[in-house]
């Protein structure tokens, strides 16, 4: 059976490199800041509690999996920023999850275990969290590929990518297009098959 892939992107996303630091421990009265630069040049950083990170991919999918379950993406889709809102329409968003949903994938099992991370959570120059890992769900893993705009103190949807394979055919979630890669025509809301 073939793996389906659904993305979601509101912006291509270029994969730079980040210094990113999960913080799992440190004073509750201490505010940390959620993301800082040293200079202009310097590449963004981002400090975000390991709690806080689970969180976000945790509440991400399981807001895609009652979507799923309802038929009715409209929480889900308000969860995206104001870009991934203006450029894709309730009907959109469910008809590019209509494969994940037919398949009748379950993905609650992700409430109970810990994510892995694949790569460090990375800030691209434009602002927008980037976090890619799996889930070790079985008969199948559950992978994702999610990216966030901070908006208000609020992490928004940018893009999702969310699938359920079998573990040994799992080599790498891959890329999300760039402008080098994805036509110009396309606003990165794309369907990608393995």
């Amino acid at each position: 059976m073939r793996a389906v892939r659904f993305w979601l992107c509101a912006a291509a996303i270029s994969a730079l490199p980040l210094a990113a630091t999960a913080q799992t421990k440190g004073p509750a009265d201490k505010p940390r800041p959620e993301a800082t630069a040293k200079s202009p040049e310097a590449k963004p950083e981002i400090r975000i509690e390991a709690a806080e990170l689970a969180m976000l991919i945790k509440s991400t999918i399981l807001a895609l999996q009652h979507a799923n379950q309802t038929g009715n993406y409209s929480v889900l889709r308000d969860m995206g920023s104001p870009v991934f809102r203006e450029r894709f329409d309730q009907a959109q968003v469910t008809a590019f999850f209509a494969n994940l949903r037919a398949r009748k994938i379950n993905l609650t099992p992700v409430l109970l275990l810990a994510p892995n991370l694949t790569k460090n959570p990375e800030l691209t120059q434009n602002r927008k969290l980037r976090i890619v890992g799996n889930f070790p769900t079985q008969p199948l893993q559950v992978q994702y590929d999610l990216s966030f705009i901070r908006l208000d103190g609020v992490w928004r949807v940018e893009g999702i990518a969310v699938d359920a394979v079998k573990p040994q055919a799992v080599a790498a979630v891959p890329q999300k297009p760039t402008a080098e890669t994805a036509p110009a025509k396309e606003t990165a809301l794309k369907k990608r098959s393995n």
